[in-house]
């Protein structure tokens, strides 16, 4: 199979050598690419991955947010003809040798949407308790409209099979606000989703974009978006039989 892992960074000059590194040096078996996806950084994040061999793919102006790249990643994706995508943060908080864990539901047909969870065997970094907090609302609610049990629903650790890459960049050409949306979607147009454990752990350089003030809008923001999901399923799961 043909994998792609995304790494998404914006302003990470301190960390992506290393988890470049990490990546090249721990596959753990698994054969892949890399690309880095910058959201218009203004340090040497680009000019780094570059000097590592590594491809970059560069929003010419800040997204405002991590899931900016996220469209950009599912198009470099589709039109390069990946069977497996993952997610992977450039702030060192993912571990590569952990990318087997997410990658093999998919290999095995098992999955379309692979989300890798810190709190199934709660190993490795927790996260802080605020961000938890809003964690286990958003799993909760996911859970309830996706029909399934969920304990890390906002995980940036996440893999696509290519079913789910061609619906996120053929047939929803949309914008993407959160992991929420982007969860519940997939599960709306039939791509059958997974929850995995594996391990994180906590960035070492730089600063999250959930900080105190968005620990509040956050979750605000979530519950639009999670509206406007259901407001879609009707029109999203008519696309499943195009997607086969």
């Amino acid at each position: 199979m043909k994998i792609l892992i995304a790494v998404i960074a914006y302003n990470e000059e301190e960390s992506i050598a290393n988890t470049i590194r990490d990546l090249q040096e721990n596959s753990n078996g698994l054969d892949y690419d890399i690309v880095v996806i910058d959201n218009a950084s203004s340090d040497n994040t680009r000019q780094l991955a570059l000097s590592m061999g590594v491809a970059v793919m560069s929003h010419p102006v800040n997204t405002g947010g991590s899931m900016g790249t996220v469209r950009g990643y599912f198009q470099y994706a589709y039109k390069n003809g990946y069977d497996v995508l993952c997610q992977f943060d450039g702030d060192g908080q993912h571990i590569a040798s952990e990318l087997k864990n997410i990658v093999q539901p998919i290999a095995d047909g098992k999955a379309d949407y692979v989300i890798g969870s810190r709190f199934i065997n709660k190993v490795g970094f927790q996260s802080y308790f605020l961000r938890r907090l809003g964690i286990m609302l958003f799993a909760a609610m996911d859970s309830w409209i996706i029909g399934m049990k969920l304990t890390d629903a906002t995980s940036g650790f996440r893999a696509y099979s290519k079913r789910t890459i061609t619906f996120f960049t053929k047939y929803y050409p949309h914008e993407l606000f959160d992991t929420n949306q982007l969860m519940i979607l997939a599960h709306f147009a039939g791509n059958k989703i997974v929850e995995v454990p594996t391990v994180m752990q906590e960035r070492k350089y730089g600063e999250s974009e959930y900080n105190f003030m968005n620990a509040f809008v956050f979750p605000f923001k979530g519950l639009v978006n999670i509206l406007g999901c259901l407001l879609q399923r009707k029109q999203i799961e008519r696309i499943k039989a195009k997607l086969g």
